[in-house]
């Protein structure tokens, strides 16, 4: 595996739980509430750094200068170095100001917190966030994504015959693609493009046939959204053959499963009454940050950790449907990860690793065994 410093979809793809090497994982650096700079844990115990670099891997860090690595295999920011940390009191606000648009109430009511994505002219949150390539001992802790390329035999037969494939991504701002590098409101290094493209990259070039990508997907909207027939006509009118259907982050702090469920179940409802012959890719979402509240005294996270339960039902009555649990790999990565390791915003949007880790995931579930 290369050290990179831009964005290579084949390399992108390959699954971080395979193998021995782990490419440009992002982990955050700030200070602690007493002014500590504690060891950060990667995915696996490190055995030897390949790079560290910034998270536009356009900046080389040097081991033994800025950083090392401990008898742990943890990564330890040595504070007479170049690389940038957070101070706490930047981060742990004690009002929150509601004019400012980098900060978040925070959810148990008291102050704030720091946020503030990746947009094309600042770096919000991602200015303290490494990029950190490395080898590891061998290990299956992550490998616990299924494959179900069963559930998938039109598509699967169009692209081993080479015919052309449509696939239509439907969902919230993740899949817009907020906030990879190198999402069309974005594009910055190392232009890292958002989950639902690299899927489409990946099989273009994994089966040598024409894909195309249409992307419905509108930022900050629900299933109750996406169902109305004014909505799903965008879809509908691209004859899909692949439809990633991907809500989820804003409906957890609204719907329960249940409700989401039979929501997902009328849009696709919908969906197949006129293109009869669509499957669908149903994406979990990841865990968001349940320190920050749209509103004082609550959380935006709620229902997250059971909508994949949701999802699997829905699989289990759907042909042609799976669902693709970007939750549990989270979720496993959380053991040994800080959560803003895994974020670009600090809120609910995933950085370039995690639009990576949600492309793995999905692709591993769409061809199974056949996948890298």
């Amino acid at each position: 595996m290369k050290d990179l410093s831009d964005y290579v979809c084949e390399e992108y793809v390959r699954p971080f739980w395979k193998g021995d090497t782990v490419l440009a994982e992002s982990v955050f650096v700030q200070e602690n509430a007493l002014g500590e700079l504690r060891p950060l844990r990667l995915a696996f115990p490190v055995r030897k750094i390949l790079s560290v670099r910034s998270p536009d891997l356009r900046t080389a860090y040097r081991e033994n200068r800025d950083y090392r690595v401990n008898e742990y295999g943890e990564l330890e920011i040595l504070r007479e170095g170049k690389i940038p940390r957070l101070l706490w009191k930047e981060y742990r606000l004690p009002a929150f100001d509601a004019a400012r648009d980098d900060q978040m109430a925070s959810a148990d009511a008291l102050g704030a917190w720091r946020t503030g994505d990746l947009f094309a002219d600042r770096e919000g949150m991602r200015a303290w966030q490494l990029a950190v390539s490395y080898t590891h001992a061998e290990s299956g802790i992550y490998d616990i994504t299924q494959g179900k390329s069963e559930k998938f035999p039109r598509l699967l037969g169009l692209l081993r015959e080479k015919q052309p494939v449509t696939v239509v991504s439907y969902g919230d701002s993740i899949t817009y693609g907020w906030a990879a590098s190198g999402m069309q409101d974005i594009r910055k290094p190392p232009h890292c493009r958002p989950y639902a493209q690299m899927i489409v990259d990946a099989l273009a070039e994994k089966y040598g046939a024409p894909v195309g990508h249409v992307n419905c997907s509108v930022s900050g909207k629900c299933t109750d959204w996406a169902e109305l027939d004014e909505n799903v006509a965008g879809v509908i009118g691209a004859k899909p053959d692949l439809v990633v259907l991907a809500f989820g982050m804003n409906d957890a702090g609204v719907f329960r499963p249940e409700v989401f469920a039979e929501k997902l179940r009328g849009i696709m409802r919908k969906i197949r009454n006129a293109c009869p012959h669509t499957e669908f890719l149903l994406i979990s979402p990841i865990l968001p940050n349940p320190l920050v509240a749209f509103t004082a005294g609550s959380s935006i996270r709620r229902y997250h950790r059971e909508y994949p339960r949701a999802l699997l039902a829905v699989e289990r009555e759907t042909e042609g449907a799976a669902c693709a649990n970007v939750t549990a790999v989270h979720e496993l990565l959380l053991e040994r990860k800080s959560l803003q390791d895994t974020l670009s915003n600090n809120v609910n949007h995933p950085n370039d690793f995690m639009h990576r880790v949600y492309a793995q995931v999905a692709l591993k579930t769409l061809l199974g065994d056949a996948f890298a």
